[in-house]
């Protein structure tokens, strides 16, 4: 039968203050990534949202058609700090006797610093 006395059980303070330090970077690059992970999602939400939005106003063109050739801009009522910009450009080819318009919308968020775009060709009625 052994029997242990003196200071040989349990940690040092040194071990300790090691394992605490290496908990605390530890848990403060999880939760560096995982704020990281928040700004990425909010981000892609926020593209979601612009791509819809830009795919609502194409929709109501194309039902709609355009009258004149414009540029306009405005907000979305229903999605705060999001403006659209539309560009409408005429195009023709004579040689083939087509007219038609180049299209653009851009829609802009977090004070233009992001920004989401597409455009497509529609022909003349």
């Amino acid at each position: 039968m052994e029997v242990r006395c003196g200071n040989d059980s349990g940690f040092t303070l040194l071990e300790v203050m090691v394992a605490v330090a290496v908990l605390s970077f530890a848990l403060v690059s999880v939760l560096g990534v995982a704020a990281h992970n928040v700004g990425l999602a909010s981000r892609a939400a926020d593209l979601r949202a612009a791509a819809g939005l830009a795919e609502d106003m194409a929709s109501e063109i194309d039902a709609r058609g355009l009258s004149t050739v414009s540029s306009k801009s405005g907000k979305f009522d229903e999605r705060p700090g999001f403006e659209w910009h539309l560009s409408v450009i005429p195009y023709s080819i004579p040689q083939l006797g087509t007219r038609m318009r180049i299209v653009s919308i851009l829609i802009i968020w977090d004070g233009g610093e992001e920004s989401y775009e597409v455009s497509f060709v529609a022909s003349e009625t």
